[in-house]
Formats: C-alpha cells, structure tokens, sequence
C-alpha cells in the first residue's frame, strides 16, 4: 500500500512571484489610473506588490471607475424611470394606457459592478477579514472563556 504524499504539493503559495512595481495597463483611463496607483500603493506598502497582480489590480481600479460611472447616473436620473405602453383594440382606438415604473438599468450595473470589485478586493486581500489574517503580531488576548 502507498501513501498519497506528492512533492508537489509542499510548495509555497505564491512562492515564485516577484515582488516589484506595477505598471498600470495601457487600456486604463486617466480616473481608472489614479485608483491603479492607489492601489498600487498600498500593496507596496505591504510589500506585496508584483508585476504579476497588475491585470488585477487594473481590473479592479476599472470597477471603481464604473461604480463612480453609475452612481453619478443614478443621482442625476433616479433609481426608478416611467415607461407607458397603450392598449389598442382591434379596431385601432385605445382601450388603456398602463403606466409602469422600473428599476434604472444602472442600478444593476451599479450591484454587479459593487460585488465585483467586493470580490476583487477579497482576492487582493484588501478588506478588513484579510487585513487582520495578514496583520504581523495580532493575536487575540486570553480570555476568561477559552476553556469551553
């Protein structure tokens, strides 16, 4: 009988990444640019910055820009719009007139856009559950119900 053990998988994550600077995709606008940079930033404060996360960090710097993008939408048109289709009958005169009130289509770009980048944050470990995984030194205090 044999045992399951492969070298292989004794890697380290991310063991063969190189630290180093990012350069912002050409395709980035000049907004999406500035939250490049930022971001950017705060990974090489953390020393964690590599060329081979920028795609990424592009990605998510471009839904920050369309998050922008559609709640400026949302604040100049609203979150609702009117639609009115006219019933007809057969004869061609109208019967009635139905008035519908929908959800704006940047709303759901709005939500998919904020779950997107929620999402790429999580990848790039940039949100508070991330930060205390990665903080240096956090441990929690004993406490008088560690026993149970």
């Amino acid at each position: 009988m044999q045992g399951t053990y492969r070298d292989d998988r004794d890697a380290k994550v991310n063991e063969d990444v190189p630290v180093g600077p990012m350069i912002a995709p050409l395709h980035l606008s000049e907004i999406a640019r500035g939250h490049f940079a930022t971001i950017a930033g705060i990974l090489e404060e953390q020393k964690r910055s590599s060329p081979h996360y920028a795609e990424h960090v592009g990605l998510l710097a471009l839904r920050l820009e369309q998050i922008a993008m559609y709640q400026a939408v949302i604040e100049v048109e609203g979150c609702t719009f009117t639609t009115q289709s006219v019933l007809t009958t057969k004869d061609g005169s109208v019967s009635a007139l139905k008035i519908m009130k929908r959800a704006h289509p940047a709303v759901a770009m709005l939500d998919a856009a904020l779950r997107h980048a929620q999402s790429l944050l999580g990848d790039l470990m940039l949100n508070p559950s991330a930060a205390l995984k990665i903080a240096s030194g956090h441990k929690q205090e004993a406490g008088d119900f560690d026993d149970f």
